[in-house]
């Protein structure tokens, strides 16, 4: 394909930056051409252009934590709430009453806010066996 097209010599000159590898493939119509040049401009792109994917993947990692936590701190209060309501019913501290409610989340594949807002909305009541069961 590439020498249907009249491509007669090519470099790839590959560029690591943080456990990522980018790679720039040079071509020439001309045989030998690239062998023994400089690449001065090439790497000079190729490093941008590794940098430059480098940063974009940190801003969209620290994006999506940035709206998990918003999420987290926006539910907070109601994962809260269900755990006062665990604590009652069970009897149980805090950190019992979370894994109570995690357990229920994970067992019925439902976000963990969703679960408390259950509990939350039916005050416990109705849940008393269901959470026994699941306390140990």
């Amino acid at each position: 394909m590439a020498l249907d097209a009249g491509v007669r010599s090519s470099v790839t000159l590959p560029f690591r930056r943080s456990g990522l590898t980018v790679t720039l493939s040079l071509y020439s119509f001309r045989a030998g051409a690239l062998g023994d040049a400089p690449h001065g401009p090439a790497h000079a792109l190729g490093d941008l252009t590794a940098t430059c994917i480098v940063r974009d993947r940190s801003y969209r990692a620290a994006l999506t934590e940035l709206d998990q936590l918003g999420a987290a701190l926006r539910t907070r209060p109601v994962v809260d709430q269900a755990c006062g309501i665990v604590m009652h019913v069970l009897g149980c501290d805090a950190e019992a009453a979370f894994a109570v409610l995690r357990r229920v989340s994970q067992g019925t594949n439902r976000k963990l806010a969703e679960v408390a807002s259950a509990v939350v909305e039916k005050r416990g009541r109705g849940l008393e066996r269901e959470l026994m069961s699941l306390s140990g």
